[in-house]
């Protein structure tokens, strides 16, 4: 081959080569922890079927559900790794690297979900955004709404405040806020993956959980519940998240789409999340579960005094909880 010809080869081959770069398909795999029927499923579904259809051969999401790609727990690592591109982490793992907002996994912050969500949607929800992506490499997307977390009992209990709770083994994310959290309610904490609480109940290794309402319906833990005791401890916040190298590639347009999807998708897991609450307690009732109410400040006041005890508070944001509190 002539220089010519080799030169006219090489520069073909090269166009060719950053052609197929720039078409080629990004992939996005979203895990959750969350059952297929879950509003967060939901919410993830959509996102895949509005990018799937807008960007047909540029990107592809799929959903895997019921931690049937990642554990509950490895996510937010496996994201920063590059092994994973979205999940959707919660308060108390995002704290582990950035303890100054320890204080968004705090019991008792939040009045309702209401509230929450008026704070992330905030100045202060802005700049939080703004230190995960800078500091952890994790691009929020939007914030939807868990739950609101209720003490739940395999065995009724007659429960009036966190002295009555003495004793319960009681399954707890992990993270020093939520054993902080669990030994001011009055349980001793337990730490075990979602997946296995149910046989957990079912063998008396541990005696509870907290969930949310819909959370312990779905996951089919009322089968082994006795008594929800509507503590309502935690209001809880959850991230749809994308770690930062895979949303930086891809183009602005896409990216803006996909903030879009991302806040519809938590707009349906929000209206669901709500009413699956409210259904879940119906459907407790009509199984014959115990509801029960308590007076929520005997709580309240153990947990705060705890974190304060604890030293916790020393690693929050100064004054962020008093912001919290005054947003109305």
């Amino acid at each position: 081959m002539n220089h010519a010809r080799y030169l006219t080869s090489l520069a073909f081959a090269c166009a060719m080569g950053v052609a197929g770069a720039a078409s080629a398909e990004t992939e996005i795999r979203i895990s959750t922890a969350a059952p297929g029927n879950a509003p967060l499923t939901d919410a993830f579904n959509h996102i895949a079927e509005v990018m799937n259809t807008t960007y047909p051969g540029e990107v592809n999401v799929t959903v895997h559900h019921s931690s049937t790609l990642f554990k509950q727990g490895t996510e937010l690592p496996a994201m920063q790794r590059g092994n994973l591109e979205m999940a959707s982490p919660v308060t108390f793992e995002i704290e582990q690297q950035l303890p100054e907002y320890g204080v968004f996994g705090a019991a008792y912050l939040f009045r309702d979900s209401d509230h929450m969500l008026k704070v992330f949607n905030s100045e202060i929800g802005e700049q939080f955004y703004k230190d995960v992506a800078d500091k952890m490499g994790i691009v929020i997307l939007s914030t939807a709404y868990l739950g609101t977390r209720t003490v739940n009992l395999a065995k009724v209990r007659d429960v009036k405040g966190p002295e009555d709770l003495k004793g319960v083994k009681m399954r707890m994310p992990p993270g020093a806020a939520f054993q902080t959290l669990a030994s001011s309610l009055g349980v001793t904490p337990v730490s075990m993956p979602i997946t296995e609480v149910y046989l957990g109940l079912k063998t008396g290794s541990i005696d509870g959980q907290d969930n949310p309402t819909n959370m312990t319906r779905d996951w089919k833990f009322d089968e082994q519940t006795e008594q929800v005791i509507l503590t309502k401890h935690l209001v809880q916040p959850v991230f749809i998240a994308i770690n930062k190298p895979t949303f930086d590639k891809l183009t602005p347009e896409q990216q803006a789409t996909l903030r879009k999807a991302a806040q519809e998708g938590a707009d349906i897991q929000i209206e669901k999340t709500r009413k699956d609450e409210l259904d879940a307690i119906q459907t407790f009732k009509d199984r014959g579960l115990t509801i029960t109410e308590v007076d929520t400040e005997p709580f309240r006041a153990a947990v705060w005094a705890a974190y304060e005890k604890e030293g916790l508070t020393k690693a929050w944001k100064p004054g962020l909880s008093d912001e919290i509190a005054a947003m109305k």
